[in-house]
């Protein structure tokens, strides 16, 4: 048989209880106790039924009848009596009389109790006191239901208290119970790992002799209901630094004692940084330069970005192209809707349509039994960012092509195209039009993209940007890694002056964050800068260097330098002598793009923000 129900709604949870009683009402009334569950278990005997404790009747037993029927029953002389004719006991039965009480909790039956008689006497004296024996069993039905009442609060209020400490010790932050005196009463898990000490080394202590800056007094002086408070723990040769926040607990209208919560300043710093880095980064104002051609970029790109009109954004690996299409989808009409990346070149080929468009229920071996949606399907209403477009198959390009013409999409093994909402943004390191005179990249897509194209110069065109990023940064990792780095010394400016730069700003800034962590000082020195940049070769003595400090205003890190201007001399110088050996026409200039490892359209725009031209015809 089925036993369902909690255990706390069992009468065998207050077995020894129930069994004491009965002991006791057997002497007192002089007939037997017995006290059967619902699942017809004998659980509490006295005399001749102690015996029977564990015995379960069987389905021809009153007890059973009781069920079915929750009422008293009074059986006089069993072996005539109707109820008592398919029990199984009956031939072997020596009870004279019995009556029988069902035990309930509310609406719930948990068993019955009954008192027998085994005598004439006692047969007798239940037949004249069957009225007053029925109050006084259900007096007593009454006293078991409260104790087992008690038993299920008890029961529960345990449960609560279990799962209160459970969630009180998944919370991350250190949480500490204090009393209306000021003694320390609970502290969760996370307290004691940021304490780095055990619970029972902290509960029953004065607040004020753990922590320094922050007292029973102080606690009731708040005038609001809670309070942010530096606090210190000492720990060995350590303090340890903390923000608090305390709440009073009130209690019938009186304040009874606090709730504190620890948070580290060092985590706080992390995730403050965190923070800042992805709230600032999806923005314009995000992306710091005062180079202006990126300030143009930025210009134009604000006003293009109230469009639906396609871009391209165009640049070497690490120059922030994801960072621009990102704040151009913050600033358009489309920013409440999704921004989806795709890298073109991150997925297999034999992968990327099925991610781009989506597939139907079986249209490949593997293909989810629902199908899938692709990503311009989860863009609808937003953007999609297709990095790398560059290195998107011959055979895609012809089915992106017809997205951007028609903006309906058809899944593999689909039967009809589906319309999508969404705006393209491509990006790409590679030169598109070097890739199109090679039969690379299709001509009629390039067009399609490249409605508005942006190029983003690399960092070694921009150098005015250096000191500016290099100060972000120091203050971005001082903020994550709890440290005070003020800045480079002059010999390791010089240093990063002198360095091309080869990955840009994602470089630039991973270089930093490898500075910050493992220089121990206040100004980090060459000896602390990554090998390639620090062994890349003597630092220019036309620099003159100083430190990036804290207080280094817009103006002083805008300053000019003569190592920078040095070396775009020596580019500029370098385009006009191949012009000069080589002619101006469009295949001289072709080949004078290839001499100097630089894409055709990168020339032509040196040439043009020179005014090397200009230049020429003097």
């Amino acid at each position: 048989m089925k036993k369902d129900g909690p255990d706390i709604l069992k009468l065998k949870a207050i077995q020894d209880y129930i069994q004491q009683v009965a002991d006791a009402f057997s002497v007192v009334l002089n007939y037997e106790v017995a006290i059967v569950d619902v699942y017809l278990e004998v659980l509490v005997g006295t005399g001749k039924y102690r015996d029977q404790i564990g015995v379960v009747y069987d389905l021809g037993t009153v007890n059973y009848q009781m069920r079915y029927t929750p009422k008293s029953f009074f059986v006089i002389d069993p072996p005539n009596c109707k109820l008592c004719q398919n029990c199984k006991l009956l031939k072997t039965c020596k009870v004279l009389a019995g009556l029988f009480y069902p035990i309930k909790l509310g609406d719930k039956l948990l068993g019955s109790i009954s008192l027998y008689a085994f005598d004439e006497t006692q047969k007798e004296n239940m037949l004249k006191d069957f009225v007053k024996l029925k109050l006084f069993l259900q007096h007593l039905v009454e006293l078991i239901s409260g104790k087992l009442n008690e038993r299920v609060l008890y029961e529960q209020s345990k449960k609560a208290a279990e799962q209160f400490d459970t969630l009180i010790n998944s919370v991350r932050e250190g949480i500490m119970a204090v009393d209306y005196q000021g003694k320390i009463t609970h502290v969760n898990r996370s307290a004691t790992e940021l304490l780095m000490v055990p619970a029972n080394l902290i509960n029953g202590r004065m607040l004020e002799d753990v922590f320094s800056g922050i007292s029973l007094q102080v606690l009731m002086k708040m005038i609001k209901p809670y309070m942010e408070q530096d606090i210190f723990y000492k720990h060995g040769q350590k303090t340890l630094h903390f923000m608090s926040t305390a709440t009073e607990i009130e209690y019938g209208g009186y304040i009874s004692g606090f709730v504190l919560s620890l948070r580290s300043i060092k985590e706080m710093r992390k995730l403050a940084g965190r923070f800042i880095r992805e709230e600032r980064k999806y923005t314009f104002d995000g992306i710091l330069s005062q180079n202006t051609e990126i300030v143009d970029i930025k210009k134009k790109m604000c006003t293009v970005a109230k469009t639906d009109s396609t871009v391209l954004i165009t640049g070497e690996s690490g120059t922030g192209k994801e960072l621009f299409a990102h704040a151009i989808h913050h600033e358009s009409l489309r920013q409440e809707g999704p921004f989806i990346v795709v890298n073109c070149g991150a997925i297999p080929e034999n992968l990327l349509e099925s991610e781009l468009f989506g597939y139907e229920e079986g249209a490949f071996t593997g293909a989810r039994r629902t199908g899938k949606p692709g990503k311009f399907e989860l863009a609808d209403g937003g953007t999609i960012f297709l990095d790398e477009i560059g290195d998107m198959p011959l055979q895609l390009q012809v089915k992106l092509l017809r997205v951007l013409q028609e903006r309906m999409i058809e899944r593999i093994g689909g039967t009809k195209p589906l319309p999508v909402d969404v705006r393209v943004i491509a990006a790409t390191n590679k030169n598109l039009e070097e890739m199109i005179n090679t039969n690379q990249f299709r001509s009629d897509l390039y067009y399609r993209l490249s409605v508005i194209p942006f190029h983003i110069p690399p960092l070694r065109e921009r150098m005015e940007d250096l000191e500016l990023l290099i100060h972000c940064f120091i203050q971005k990792f001082n903020l994550i890694f709890g440290k005070q780095v003020k800045g480079y010394t002059h010999e390791a400016l010089a240093k990063m002056h002198e360095y091309p730069w080869p990955g840009n700003v994602r470089e630039l800034e991973n270089a930093i964050e490898y500075s910050t962590n493992v220089c121990p000082n206040a100004f980090i020195d060459a000896n602390y800068l990554p090998n390639r940049i620090s062994k890349h070769g003597p630092a220019s003595q036309l620099l003159q260097p100083h430190r990036i400090s804290e207080h280094s205003t817009a103006s002083q890190l805008s300053q000019p330098q003569d190592s920078i201007q040095s070396i775009v001399d020596m580019e500029k110088n370098a385009i006009i002598e191949a012009l000069k050996k080589f002619g101006t026409s469009n295949q001289a200039k072709e080949n004078i793009a290839k001499s100097l490892g630089m894409g055709r359209s990168t020339l032509y725009r040196k040439i043009k923000k020179m005014g090397i031209e200009a230049e020429l015809m003097e």
